[in-house]
């Protein structure tokens, strides 16, 4: 038996062999591409381990400086530029982003409604999902307080129809239906308010709704 997986095993191992066999004529004939090869993957090795390193330090250091302006903002409300400053020295950082979220805040804070507005705008493209909702329900009631109640209730549509399974939808379909009442589309705020109570009965959002519907169907 041994006799006869000889020339099978001698056959399988030709493929290899003959592989091996043109590896080294081409790295004998090749040295000197082979080895510039070699040095350019060294290179890109070296070159992703300190970018790595890089954006590890960066992200850092930006946290530090929100934390930094977060305390100067506390006992400063009406001075934002520190906040300004970690989106200017750390421009697309996750940190740089929250630093506008809460700039946005304080302004609204401060009833600066349309400057609030402004801030959170941006934010509602950013990459991040929890942000980005987070922004987009802030420029919503920015809008709202702003009594921009149509910029409102487009936002808030959208929003709701771009994310059907967003842990923000009780929100959302309040800030809707609260903009809808105010812009006197009392039709329309009464669908969304029973929408509400129907499927987030028990939530906080669910019980104001039931409170604005005893109102609004007298």
């Amino acid at each position: 038996m041994t006799k006869k997986l000889q020339p099978t095993l001698k056959r399988e191992q030709e493929p290899i062999i003959s592989l091996l066999s043109g590896t080294k004529k081409y790295v004998k004939d090749h040295k000197k591409r082979v080895i510039t090869g070699i040095i350019i993957l060294v290179l890109c090795a070296v070159f992703g381990y300190a970018y790595t390193a890089h954006v590890k330090k960066v992200q850092e250091n930006s946290w530090a400086a929100y934390y930094s302006a977060q305390m100067a903002v506390e006992k400063d409300p009406t001075d934002l530029t520190k906040l300004d400053g970690v989106s200017i020295q750390f421009p697309g950082t996750l940190a740089a982003q929250y630093a506008q979220l809460l700039k946005g805040d304080i302004l609204y804070a401060a009833e600066n409604y349309a400057q609030a507005a402004d801030t959170y705008e941006p934010l509602t493209n950013a990459r991040n999902e929890m942000l980005r909702t987070v922004a987009t329900l802030s420029l919503a009631a920015a809008r709202q307080a702003a009594q921009d109640y149509d910029g409102a209730i487009k936002l808030m549509t959208k929003f709701i129809g771009d994310n059907p399974k967003s842990f923000a939808l009780p929100q959302a379909y309040f800030t809707l239906a609260l903009s809808q009442e105010l812009a006197g589309k009392t039709a329309e705020a009464v669908e969304t308010y029973q929408q509400i109570l129907s499927n987030y009965t028990k939530t906080y959002f669910g019980a104001i709704a039931k409170d604005k519907l005893a109102v609004l169907n007298k």
